[in-house]
């Protein structure tokens, strides 16, 4: 694997575990609950697997080895995924477990368990659904006004304004904007075809990946400039909190809040970011 994977993989596992020490039991990002699950298995591996699809030429996929037996889903599906470096990756959160499992510190192996299960959790439009809902109550899309805050007029300004008009010149329509109001946006319905028909093009692995990006930000806004490479995922996170960044400012940070919803929120944006990056490295 890459020595740029490597190095992300150590990250998101820092981070993970920092998520799950902090919140033991929650089961965090990671799926099914087999929290206290004893480590059963001694080596982990990558192999080759082919498999022929409606009578067509066999396919090769990556399958994850637990002491020679393939991973499955949580539905019991085999864990056949489409690049080497997304297995190797998996691989490498099965073989970081240690004397127990901790599923809270598998994040890219509860989201390709999740896009592998979509067939039988939800169909790809309920899952375009739920992510075009996120737009008509954009986080981005929302403007306080100078009367209110003026400190953070300016500063959603600066962070929001520029997202906005990049996705309005990227998918040809108008970004409707409210200021002061949280009632419900009434974007262009052009613009909502075009965002919805882009959607609609992507396989059940980049679903799962804008899924967890649009829900984390509660901007699909910002999740599509995440998943377009407009941004980086930290970049997303600046975008994302600014009003919670902005009262921790002003008043003061909680430990064991605040300071977990960082880590949170960074772990889901770079674990979903990340997934997208090895659904393109096919080496």
């Amino acid at each position: 694997m890459l020595r740029s994977s490597r190095s992300r993989l150590r990250e998101l596992a820092t981070a993970s575990e920092r998520a799950f020490s902090a919140k033991a039991g929650s089961g965090g990002i990671a799926g099914p609950k087999i929290l206290g699950a004893l480590r059963f298995y001694k080596d982990v591996d990558v192999k080759n697997v082919e498999v022929e699809e409606n009578g067509s030429e066999p396919r090769e996929f990556f399958a994850v080895t637990l002491d020679g037996k393939a991973v499955k889903t949580p539905r019991q599906q085999p864990l056949r995924l489409p690049t080497r470096a997304m297995a190797y990756a998996v691989a490498h959160e099965w073989d970081a477990q240690r004397h127990d499992i901790r599923p809270a510190t598998m994040p890219i192996m509860t989201l390709v368990s999740t896009a592998l299960d979509l067939f039988f959790t939800s169909s790809s439009q309920e899952t375009i659904d739920e992510i075009m809902h996120y737009f008509h109550t954009d986080t981005v899309c929302y403007q306080v006004t100078a009367d209110q805050q003026e400190k953070l007029v300016v500063l959603q300004q600066k962070k929001w304004k520029p997202i906005r008009k990049w996705f309005s010149d990227t998918f040809e329509g108008e970004v409707d904007v409210s200021y002061g109001s949280i009632d419900g946006l009434v974007h262009d319905h052009q613009l909502i075809a075009n965002v919805r028909a882009y959607l609609e093009e992507l396989n059940d692995f980049e679903l799962t990946a804008m899924r967890t990006l649009t829900k984390e930000c509660k901007s699909l806004i910002t999740a599509l400039a995440v998943f377009k490479r407009h941004i980086t995922e930290k970049e997303a996170i600046d975008i994302c909190r600014v009003e919670e960044e902005f009262q921790i400012n002003n008043w003061g940070l909680v430990e064991g809040g605040h300071d977990l919803d960082r880590v949170n929120c960074a772990v889901k944006l770079s674990s979903a970011s990340f997934l997208l990056y090895l659904l393109e490295n096919k080496h």
